[in-house]
């Protein structure tokens, strides 16, 4: 890696880890209403139960670690922004969670039985090493799952807002360069990337996750207040751009309305895999 490649890395790190710093307390609010759903498919996936030893990597507000203990597992959760560490913490007292690195875990190799990543993959500067770092503290047959985002061909609310951009604003601003947001959204990349970094039986599945937002106003919190790199796009365009943007999207969200609500699709992949039970296997 070159000192430019490092610096951008170090410069898109920086900007995750700010923004959730501001926008932990309302993430449960909105997208983590979206989020709390993958829960249970997530922890079926890698078959935690009783006495399963679970790592939950960037656990933001501790959902996924709060159901592997409500299953009777020893879970613990990592996030690298403290608020959000604050925030599980605050939401469930009684299990662990510190700050920690997806991509350098500080923990022994084989040290759990699962390791779980509820759409963190999104926000690291280098998904494939923390791919790599779950298969390095896994038991062998241990098992792997992570969950993002299902593309905007499939996904109401990205093509929503992503479309109002691209016809009314401008996606090429001033951010640092950073993964593509989309990548994982192709099962065929996922198992790929899960076959590199060592694992075994991959397999890949939609979640059908969806939003019911309760108003037009609360489609425009859920931007700005629980996410970043969406919201960083468009806090960069000219007032008169966001204002059109704005408009665009109202006008859009409209064939969402329905019962005083709006009914919106927000699809997720779920990709799981297993570490081998020994080199040969």
């Amino acid at each position: 890696m070159t000192q430019r490649e490092a610096a951008d890395e170090s410069s898109f790190r920086l900007l995750e880890r700010q923004g959730w710093k501001a926008k932990a307390h309302d993430y449960d609010a909105f997208t983590g209403q979206v989020t709390v759903g993958a829960v249970g498919p997530l922890l079926d996936a890698v078959g935690v139960g009783a006495a399963s030893s679970v790592l939950d990597v960037a656990c933001g507000p501790g959902y996924v670690a709060a159901g592997a203990a409500a299953r009777g597992a020893h879970a613990i959760g990592i996030d690298f922004a403290a608020a959000m560490i604050a925030e599980a913490l605050r939401r469930y007292p009684k299990i662990e969670f510190r700050e920690g690195d997806a991509e350098n875990l500080a923990f022994d190799a084989e040290s759990f039985d699962a390791v779980v990543c509820a759409f963190g993959l999104l926000h690291l500067a280098d998904p494939d090493r923390a791919i790599a770092e779950a298969h390095r503290v896994l038991r062998p047959d241990g098992r792997f799952a992570f969950t993002v985002w299902s593309g905007p061909d499939r996904h109401d609310f990205f093509a929503l807002v992503l479309n109002a951009i691209q016809t009314h604003g401008n996606m090429q601003v001033a951010l640092p360069p950073a993964p593509p947001i989309f990548r994982f959204s192709d099962p065929a990349e996922c198992r790929v990337a899960l076959t590199r970094a060592g694992f075994v039986d991959p397999s890949v599945v939609e979640l059908g996750l969806r939003w019911r937002a309760p108003s037009f106003e609360a489609i425009l919190d859920c931007i700005y207040r629980s996410t970043v790199r969406t919201a960083m796009v468009l806090e960069r365009q000219t007032p008169e751009a966001l204002d059109r943007i704005h408009r665009a999207i109202r006008e859009n969200a409209e064939r969402f309305a329905h019962a005083g609500a709006y009914d919106i699709a927000w699809p997720a992949v779920l990709a799981s895999a297993r570490k081998p039970a020994s080199p040969a296997t």
